[in-house]
């Protein structure tokens, strides 16, 4: 009974308020009495908006968050990419990894603010400057018919792109997505265009109202909304759980403080044409559900009767029918919330292997106060894998206050593909994602999960359907209960080092390699290890035996590999692969994208290294020391020139020699995640002054706003860049050490430069800097501030905001032996 108290009280409170107070998705992080209250908010009401922008971050999530949390509205986001192409303020990631974790990033934002998300095949290609160069590399249709796709699968009352579509937006991808959103808008109600997506089941739909997103400010606003009213349900306003939801951009630096008091977000209606200001952007919108009232209380008898309403109506044509079906689903969900029933799935297992049986609790809490009938309680499993139950389903009911537990034994096939982002599985096409023709998850964050938990029961005389994903229960002795996603995995995963390596002509040619190996084999496994070379080269040994003895096991193997000793400038590929004794071969294997902030994910890649051979020196016995910075491999890359740096820690910054070093180096954005490096920078400059070389690497506004650097120097906001990789360079001092010891420099050590030339350049610099270089993006007036150095004493110091921490992990060759003629300086 104590349950039903509990809902009456949340509806007195609940329903009788206005409809603008009236949200969460069941993917929330919202429990308890918080979440069926919000899931009581939904209830009587059809309100759905899709807000369009270009990346991770540029949602307007205090609008995100009103709409869905406070006024009951089916809200989704719709980012045109994944955020590939941006840096990394917590890890190493870039490229597909990054997209992965900025996906992951973007559902627990979603989490808080109660939104869906939605994607492109849009890939984020780097920093646009304007929307022809983006149309270059996202053909202009496709992306278009993904976001249609979106816009009739979703079917919204309202589009709020979040970018104006003009070059006031600035990066060329926030141009293009309000240009889309501005398409989609028109291009979605009309059955000519992509004729492809009606004939798979979509329906053409005319959104009522097109809005442009002005976040806080009112000048050309139609409309405000209130953001930082308190929800007394979740105890903070819709602008604190907006910021709450921008902190979880942790690869951004999107910490947010969450600042309470009245606020007010503002939108300006674009089409159809207003006519003035408005009072609601739900004006001449009908949100109600044809023959369905919100129920008067919120009990488990009153929402039966309100399920059961809703599936005997007559649903009076497709949009009524769409529209019910998702009332249908927030009652369901606001009747197992009333009735306090927790459905839960554990596997013993969390890396299951192709071929493996593993075993599966499936149980049902009847937390509430009313008996249940359990019509259905078992798993619900890929095609082709199967479940044997240890006992049948009890007829009897569940009563208040006990749980059911039925236990399975699930086997995969052993064809079963391993667990993998859904569109990652095909190479992509230029810079678009290749989806499957017909897969369901396409425009998702991700395909679903394999193994789910399915039950069917009688509530108060309504059918209740509960679905819940299977996860992997560990016990941490410092973090107690953790929960870890099911992926099936190979048996055995293979990854070599790195996926570039560099190779030295002027050497002998040998270096080693590095092969990590995981088996997740329950009995074991065992096999050989070899490497796969070109025609010439060969290792040593030229094969290990390998042998796992049970699941969880890693082990680490080394080769050393020796090339021609006339081995001519080139590239050359090579491959570990693991053979089992069964003739098995394993090729390739996953790097995992896990962060505590994010579900766990794998990105798999051949266990193959590119060798890329060419001629790069560095002066023998260079002393290097290394302070790390954000997200970067410099240390480690550096070791293939025969480097070792020497890390700098907070205690040898604080207090260490710097005179056992020739050159020090600052990795990138050192200044922003290194607050030691701040606190010790006079030391530092110190020593350059006595005869030391500090070369700095692209720093955002922290070098320039703490005084950092030896003379003065300031940067723009936004700050100077060059996007295209293949910018001219010019070489303005060709004599400069740095151009010609130990390698010449020439133009085309700029050819073949990964996403850009650089970021961050300076703007203004003391006259006792000297530009070295200059390059611009094309139509533009070329930048000088990309690498600058100065005499500081007997020392010299540089700053260089090329982008050498995508150039290095990529192997080109020119950045490298640019790079090493940095280093060089120190001698």
């Amino acid at each position: 009974m104590r349950n039903r108290t509990i809902a009456a009280a949340l509806a007195a409170t609940l329903l009788c308020g206005s409809a603008e107070h009236i949200a969460a998705q069941a993917a929330t992080e919202y429990g308890g009495a918080a979440g069926l209250g919000l899931s009581l908010r939904r209830l009587g009401v059809a309100k759905r908006v899709l807000m369009v922008g270009a990346h991770p971050d540029d949602e307007d999530t205090q609008l995100l968050a009103t709409l869905a949390l406070e006024q009951g509205a089916d809200v989704a986001y719709l980012s045109l990419t994944r955020g590939e192409g941006g840096q990394n303020g917590i890890g190493p990631e870039l490229h597909e990894a990054l997209g992965l974790l900025r996906t992951e990033e973007l559902l627990a934002a979603r989490r808080v603010d109660g939104a869906r998300q939605f994607f492109t095949r849009a890939y984020d290609f780097g920093f646009s400057k304007n929307a022809e160069e983006t149309f270059r590399h996202w053909p202009r249709e496709e992306v278009l018919r993904d976001v249609v796709h979106v816009v009739r699968r979703f079917r919204p009352d309202i589009i709020v792109p979040v970018f104006s579509g003009t070059p006031r937006d600035g990066h060329g991808h926030h141009q293009v997505s309000g240009m889309l959103a501005r398409e989609a808008f028109e291009a979605a109600a009309d059955p000519a265009r992509f004729p492809e997506q009606l004939a798979a089941g979509l329906r053409p739909h005319r959104t009522a109202k097109l809005y442009q997103s002005l976040r806080g400010d009112s000048t050309s606003a139609t409309v405000r909304l209130a953001i930082g009213n308190l929800d007394p349900l979740i105890g903070r306003s819709p602008f604190q759980l907006a910021m709450a939801s921008r902190s979880r951009h942790r690869s951004q630096d999107m910490g947010r403080p969450e600042t309470a008091g009245p606020r007010w977000g503002y939108l300006r209606r674009v089409a159809p044409a207003p006519a003035g200001r408005e009072a609601s952007i739900w004006e001449g919108i009908d949100t109600t559900v044809a023959g369905v009232e919100r129920p008067r209380d919120a009990s488990v008898a009153a929402l039966a009767r309100t399920l059961n309403t809703l599936r005997s109506g007559t649903p009076g044509g497709a949009d009524a029918a769409f529209r019910r079906a998702a009332e249908t689903r927030d009652a369901e969900d606001a009747l197992a919330r009333a009735a306090g029933l927790v459905l839960d799935a554990v596997a013993d297992d969390a890396r299951p292997v192709p071929g493996q049986t593993f075993g599966l609790e499936l149980s049902m809490w009847n937390g509430g106060g009313e008996r249940i009938a359990v019509a259905e309680l078992q798993p619900r499993l890929p095609a082709g894998w199967t479940a044997e139950a240890a006992a049948p389903l009890p007829a009897a009911p569940l009563e208040p206050g006990s749980i059911l537990t039925r236990r399975f034994r699930v086997t995969i096939p052993a064809s079963a593909a391993a667990t993998e982002p859904y569109f990652l599985r095909r190479p992509r096409q230029g810079d678009l994602y290749e989806w499957p023709a017909g897969d369901s998850a396409a425009t998702e964050p991700f395909e679903a999960a394999p193994v789910h938990a399915s039950a069917r029961l009688a509530v108060a005389g309504a059918e209740l359907p509960m679905e819940a994903e299977a996860t992997f229960r560990e016990v941490d002795p410092r973090q107690g209960e953790l929960r870890r996603p099911v992926m099936v995995v190979p048996a055995v995963s293979v990854r070599t080092e790195r996926a570039v390596r560099i190779l030295p002509l002027a050497g002998d040619h040998t270096f080693r390699v590095r092969v990590d190996l995981a088996s997740e084999a329950p009995r074991g496994i065992a096999g050989t290890l070899r490497l796969e070379l070109p025609a010439g080269w060969s290792a040593q040994p030229a094969s290990l035996p390998v042998r796992f003895a049970a699941a969880g096991e890693g082990q680490e193997a080394e080769f050393t590999v020796r090339a021609p000793a006339a081995l001519p400038a080139g590239d050359y590929p090579m491959s570990a692969v693991f053979q089992d004794a069964e003739g098995r071969r394993y090729a390739r294997g996953a790097r995992l994208i896990d962060y505590p902030h994010v579900r766990t994910r794998p990105l798999y890649a051949g266990a193959s290294t590119l060798v890329r051979a060419f001629d790069v020196r560095v002066p023998a016995g260079l002393r290097v020391a290394y302070i790390e910075g954000a997200g970067e491999e410099g240390p480690a890359v550096l070791q293939q020139l025969g480097i070792t740096p020497t890390l700098l820690d907070e205690d040898a910054l604080a207090g260490g020699d710097f005179s056992r070093f020739d050159v020090i180096v600052a990795g990138s954005r050192a200044y922003e995640v290194r607050p030691d490096l701040a606190r010790h920078n006079a030391r530092l400059l110190e020593w350059v002054r006595r005869g030391g070389t500090l070369v700095v690497q692209y720093n955002k506004y922290e070098l320039v706003e703490g005084n950092f650097a030896p003379y003065p120097l300031t940067m723009g906001r936004p700050h100077d860049r060059v996007t295209d990789e293949a910018a001219p360079v010019n070489i303005l001092v060709p004599t400069h050490p740095l151009f010609t010891t130990p390698n010449r420099i020439t133009a085309a050590d700029f050819a073949g430069w990964d996403q850009e030339r650089g970021l961050y350049f300076a703007r203004t610099w003391d006259a006792r800097y000297t530009a070295l270089l200059e390059t611009g993006d094309p139509g533009e007036t070329p930048l000088r501030g990309g690498l600058l150095t100065a005499t500081v004493g007997q020392g010299t110091y540089v700053y260089t905001g090329l982008a050498f921490f995508r150039q290095l992990p990529e192997g080109v060759p020119g950045a490298w032996r640019l790079f090493a003629n940095l280093l060089a300086l120190g001698k």
